[in-house]
């Protein structure tokens, strides 16, 4: 579950938006030379961050869906199989954690956020459901149409990944053909193919969240997917109006908008997302189980702890702010419409140390993936409280970039 923000930039951040003002723009030529040049970041970043990463979640997930309905169905899953559904959850997991940046919109409005990456797991609810022949017959027979039974905490990334990962290592052909034997489920029987039917609804489950995503903001997303998602009668669409959230964010200033300048755009959107998504690594994904002894610690608050790749998730993380700040997908330096250059053009006072203490993140975490040990194993490790001192001086300078960018 994500936890209420702690940083303290989003103070600054909120009175800074709540001045922002609409001005009179009639057009291009009403607009300042840097809303101009703010239109323009806005329309390089949602087609070429937003609009990639979450088609290519989506289409992850579609196939992740598919591998595991094959596992379920084959009387005999081979471990190259297993190991292929195993590779795909894990791509899959990345698009996810790189989209982290953005979850205003879609992902927040229509809960899809939670839904589908809720921690911890709850193993002694799903030891229970899975040790139920009805609950088991019921998902084989439906699929997602039962997976929400289940209840968020066995739902999403964690629940498929307890069935495909364990101890960091991805489960045996022997595992899957026997009985499950985590502690857990003393005392309850739960063979290996049970826990596939339900990783195939999961997986269903997932893949109609992420395609929900994707139509949410794209409104060029594959046909197929918006028809699966007027099937399912799933929203996909800014609350009041006809447009996806894409639309709603490439017509900022514009009436029917929720974005009232391009200045509000920028620093709601790129900005303020971004800092959100600093401030959950730092102080909730870390620090909830770093800080031991503290208000709110909790040993049992790990992310990806199966699969032990929660340090990939948070330099993912980072990653989403990268590609935000850089305008495009999978960018190592600013592009020409990105922020990062417009805040460098436009004279920004804190361009340079928002560009340093995103690399030192980045470097903070890639540490933590290099020492070889697992968050899971050694949460209070010396590396995991460095981070969080890098993490939270990148979140606090994207707050003072969207506060400069707003009063422009």
């Amino acid at each position: 579950m994500k936890k209420i923000l702690k940083g303290m930039a989003f103070v600054a951040l909120a009175a800074a938006l709540a001045c922002a003002c609409k001005p009179d723009n009639n057009g291009d030529n009403a607009m300042s030379e840097e809303e101009k040049a703010l239109k323009a970041v806005v329309e390089q970043y949602v087609p070429g961050v937003i609009y990639e990463i979450y088609g290519n979640l989506a289409d992850e997930t579609e196939t992740l869906w598919k591998q595991l309905v094959a596992l379920r169905d084959a009387s005999s899953p081979s471990q190259a199989d297993i190991d292929k559904a195993c590779a795909t959850f894990l791509e899959a997991r990345e698009w996810w954690e790189k989209s982290e940046a953005f979850l205003f919109g879609a992902a927040t409005t229509f809960g899809i956020d939670p839904h589908i990456d809720s921690w911890p797991l709850d193993k002694d609810k799903l030891a229970l459901s899975l040790s139920n022949a009805e609950v088991i017959a019921h998902l084989a027979e439906e699929g997602a149409g039962a997976a929400d039974e289940l209840g968020a905490a066995s739902l999403g990334f964690h629940g498929i990944e307890f069935i495909l990962f364990r101890n960091g290592k991805n489960r045996t052909q022997a595992a899957l053909q026997g009985v499950e034997d985590d502690e857990a489920f003393a005392g309850r029987t739960v063979t290996g193919k049970s826990e596939l039917i339900f990783a195939a609804a999961v997986a269903e489950d997932l893949y109609n969240a992420c395609a929900q995503l994707q139509v949410s903001w794209d409104p060029d997303a594959p046909k197929a997917r918006q028809d699966l998602i007027e099937e399912l009668e799933l929203n996909c669409t800014v609350e009041g109006s006809d447009m996806t959230f894409g639309e709603n964010l490439l017509g900022a200033a514009a009436a029917g908008s929720t974005y009232a300048t391009w200045q509000e755009a920028a620093a709601k959107s790129i900005l303020s997302g971004s800092a959100a998504i600093a401030d959950e690594v730092a102080n909730t994904k870390i620090g909830t189980a770093h800080y031991v002894g503290s208000d709110g610690y909790d040993a049992d608050y790990i992310e990806s702890p199966y699969s032990q790749r929660s340090y990939v998730d948070f330099r993912d993380n980072i990653l989403s702010i990268q590609y935000s700040l850089y305008g495009d997908t999978g960018a190592t330096t600013p592009g020409q419409h990105s922020l990062m250059t417009f805040l460098g053009t436009y004279k920004y006072a804190g361009a340079s140390q928002l560009q340093a203490d995103l690399e030192a993140a980045l470097k903070a975490l890639q540490a933590c993936i290099d020492s070889g040990v697992p968050f899971v194993v050694n949460p209070q490790a010396e590396v995991a409280g460095k981070a969080i001192v890098a993490v939270n001086k990148l979140c606090d300078d994207l707050g003072d970039a969207a506060d400069w960018i707003v009063k422009l």
